[in-house]
């Protein structure tokens, strides 16, 4: 049985993988002149490397890592401490740094850690976002669900004052490439919920060198050690049906066959290569709700160090949102002076810009926040446009991800955007609904059940008491001022 798989991202790698791993014979086409797709990086004229964009990883990308212990390459993924810094005009820092103390506990301290230092909001203000943000831990996930109704905006300002949260906006933009007034508040709830689960849970790792090689080129070798064949620059331009199914698939002008068909490319394209009758279905009119949420990424090299932090960087009101200083997290790579790769994102106002204003406006917000750089010199920067942007995910958008079985007998859907619960979009989405549509595909046409997902589990800590806590002392407090009311009463009427 032969299975053609279309789009050579993170999704149609691991895909064609899986597929071979079940013994169907795979051919993987990919329109790009390189495979990976938003998990790429290249060398550029001068040998150095360049990411499309800054890659980190969580404890709870439970598939993910799976699969880079299947691939053999888990020990790329270099662990740093749990801590964020804010970044502040003139210099001045604001560190997250969680505790290795039981949860809830170990956010309690991050957050006071944060609460020294972090200038741009007023503390009162910022209490709010902490009992926001705690409240939110001992959601039901039925709850979490019912949120999607709702942007993260619109949660905000029914729980606090203008900018309590502000601290959050960073990694809001550089998760999701989109502002939190418009975000699905599920989303984002969903990742804080796993962020600050327990201590390890919010670690950020960085791939040790370019996923290009770490990733790309293992997921490759993989693939055709198993007898698989890859194609580069093979556009997909149709996908054609006959008698409720797809009789051929048009790559580069020409008609290819196979037995079962897996779009693993953007909802974007594969809406444009469909047939007209795929629209008559809901399941394919759905595809026209995704929009693109833009983004970009800067990396720029300067003479000198700047910093010795090795952990990621958030900063406010910056075209740049989430950044780290690759001097320090891969030195073997970067040497010299400091290297700052930075997410450009929502990039909705400047994506159209040239690369030198871009730059221009960059530098300027980069001198502010470190005053080095004021006397540094920049040996060479380079704004990276390639393989940007997920789909925005905005409120509604849950119940618009198409399943991985679509309702053509032999065309299945993979892609970070497809329907799971792990996430919105991003790596550990991807590699989940992978998984899962060998998962439906081994049932559907071979007749077995695999299991490829597992669930990740986060050490419960203390914070399964906060809610019957929080009853218990409620019923308490009721009842101490129910008593103090009864004997101001008695008062009274003694008085009278």
């Amino acid at each position: 049985m032969k299975a053609l798989v279309m789009g050579g991202g993170m999704g149609g790698l691991a895909t064609a993988i899986n597929l071979l791993d079940l013994g169907l014979e795979v051919e993987l086409v990919e329109a790009d002149e390189i495979f990976g797709g938003r998990a790429s990086s290249w060398l550029d004229e001068d040998g150095d490397m360049i990411d499309n964009a800054l890659h980190v990883f969580f404890p709870y990308y439970a598939n993910l890592l799976n699969f880079f212990k299947k691939m053999g390459i888990e020990e790329n993924i270099l662990w740093k401490q749990t801590e964020f810094y804010y970044m502040q005009e003139g210099g001045r820092e604001a560190v997250l740094k969680f505790a290795n103390l039981p949860a809830p506990f170990h956010a309690a301290v991050a957050f006071w850690s944060l609460l020294k230092n972090y200038t741009a909001v007023p503390k009162w203000k910022l209490l709010f976002t902490a009992a926001g943000m705690g409240g939110a831990v001992m959601y039901s996930n039925r709850k979490i669900e019912k949120l999607d109704e709702v942007t993260f905006g619109q949660w905000l300002v029914r729980r606090a004052p203008k900018d309590a949260f502000l601290p959050l906006e960073p990694g809001i933009n550089g998760l999701t490439f989109t502002p939190s007034w418009m975000i699905s508040a599920k989303v984002m709830l969903n990742w804080f919920r796993k962020v600050a689960a327990d201590p390890d849970s919010a670690r950020v790792g960085f791939a040790n060198g370019g996923l290009g090689e770490i990733w790309v080129d293992t997921c490759l070798d993989y693939i055709h050690s198993k007898g698989g064949k890859t194609e580069l620059k093979k556009a997909v331009s149709a996908i054609n049906f006959e008698d409720g199914k797809v009789k051929s698939v048009t790559v580069g002008g020409k008609e290819r066959t196979a037995d079962i068909y897996v779009s693993a490319i953007s909802p974007y394209s594969l809406r444009s290569v469909l047939p007209k009758e795929a629209f008559f279905y809901d399941y394919f009119r759905n595809l026209w709700h995704f929009r693109y949420a833009p983004s970009l990424s800067l990396q720029v090299w300067f003479d000198r160090k700047l910093t010795d932090v090795d952990v990621t960087f958030f900063s406010n009101n910056c075209i740049f949102n989430t950044y780290a200083d690759l001097s320090n997290v891969l030195p073997d790579i970067f040497k010299g002076g400091s290297m700052f790769e930075m997410v450009l994102s929502p990039a909705d106002h400047i994506e159209g810009l040239p690369d030198e204003v871009i730059f221009d406006i960059a530098i300027k917000q980069i001198k502010g926040l470190f005053p080095g750089a004021r006397e540094a010199e920049v040996r060479k920067y380079k704004v990276v446009r390639e393989r940007q942007g997920v789909y925005r995910a905005l409120p509604g958008m849950e119940s618009h991800r198409p399943y991985q079985r679509s309702p053509i007998d032999n065309l299945y859907l993979t892609g970070d955007y497809t329907k799971t619960h792990v996430s919105s979009g991003g790596m550990e989405a991807a590699i989940w609904n992978a998984n899962h549509v060998a998962e439906v595909i081994a049932l559907d046409k071979l007749g077995r059940t695999v299991s490829l997902n597992v669930e990740w589990k986060p050490k419960k800590g203390l914070t399964p008491l906060l809610k019957p806590a929080t009853q218990v002392g409620a019923a308490l407090g009721g009842l101490a001022l129910a008593r103090g009311a009864l004997k101001l009463l008695k008062a009274s009427r003694s008085e009278d």
